[in-house]
C-alpha cells in the first residue's frame, strides 16, 4: 500500500513537471513567433513604403570647359533622352535649366555654371521644366558628356502623398491589396533628414502598447530637384 501511494505521488509530480515543461515550451515558441512576426511585418512595411514612394532618375556627369564659354546660358545636347531635367553642381547646388531645341534635345543651363568644371544633369518624371532662356548657341566644344547611371530614390513628393493617404483613410491604405499588413498590427512611418526636417505619418499610439521600429538609410529626391540622404523610420505596434 505504501508503494502504491509513492507511485501515485510520483505520477502527480511527473504530470505537474510535464505541464510546466509544455507551458514553458509554448511560451518560448510563442515569444519567438511573435518576434518573427514583428520583424517580418517591419521588413514588409518598409518594402511596401519604398514601393509606393520610389522613383528612378538617370544621371549624367558633364565636364565643362568654362574658360572657353562666353557668359550666358550653356546649351547641352541630350538627343534621345526624354523628360525634364535637373542640373546641379558638384556641391549639390541646383542650377536653373530648361529643355529646348527643334526636337527638345537641348538642356539650357543658367549662367551660374561659370565657375564649375563638372555638372550633373538628371532626367526623371518628377522634374519641372525651368524658365532659362533657350536661345543660346550650342557648341559641343564647350563640354563633354561622361558616364551615366540610373538611380532609384525615394521621392519626397510621393512620400508626402502616401502620408496624405495614411491620414485620410488609414484602414483603406493598410488593407489594400498592395499594402496588406496583418490585421492585428498597426504602423506609422517617417522620413528624417539630417537637417532635422521630419515628414511623418503616424496615428496616436496607445500608452500600453509596445512599439517596435526599424530604420533604413535612403537617398531622397526632394521636391526642388536636389538629392539628400535621410532615415526612413517605420514603427509597428
Amino acid at each position: 500500500m505504501k508503494k502504491k501511494g509513492i507511485s501515485h505521488i510520483e505520477m502527480i509530480l511527473s504530470f505537474t513537471l510535464f505541464i510546466a515543461a509544455v507551458g514553458f515550451g509554448l511560451y518560448f515558441f510563442n515569444t519567438g513567433d511573435s518576434s518573427r512576426l514583428v520583424d517580418t511585418t517591419l521588413t514588409y512595411a518598409i518594402r511596401e513604403i519604398e514601393g509606393n514612394t520610389s522613383t528612378s532618375i538617370e544621371v549624367f556627369s558633364v565636364g565643362v570647359n568654362s574658360s572657353a564659354i562666353p557668359n550666358g546660358p550653356l546649351a547641352l545636347n541630350f538627343s534621345g533622352i526624354g523628360g525634364n531635367a535637373s542640373v546641379e553642381t558638384y556641391d549639390g547646388n541646383i542650377l536653373g535649366s530648361s529643355r529646348g531645341g527643334d526636337g527638345n534635345e537641348l538642356v539650357y543651363v543658367s549662367s551660374n555654371w561659370a565657375n564649375e568644371n563638372v555638372l550633373f544633369v538628371s532626367f526623371g518624371e518628377e522634374f519641372q521644366d525651368g524658365s532659362v532662356p533657350t536661345g543660346a548657341e550650342h557648341n559641343e566644344t564647350y563640354y563633354k558628356i561622361g558616364s551615366s547611371e540610373v538611380r532609384v530614390l525615394l521621392s519626397e513628393k510621393k512620400f508626402k502623398a502616401l502620408g496624405g493617404r495614411y491620414r485620410a483613410d488609414y484602414k483603406e491604405l493598410k488593407n489594400q491589396d498592395n499594402f496588406n499588413l496583418p490585421s492585428r498590427a498597426d504602423f506609422g512611418f517617417s522620413l528624417v533628414f539630417d537637417n532635422g526636417i521630419n515628414i511623418s505619418a503616424e496615428n496616436e499610439i496607445p500608452d500600453n502598447f509596445e512599439v517596435f521600429s526599424k530604420t533604413k538609410r535612403v537617398e531622397v529626391l526632394k521636391e526642388d530637384g536636389s538629392r539628400a540622404f535621410a532615415d526612413l523610420v517605420v514603427k509597428v505596434w
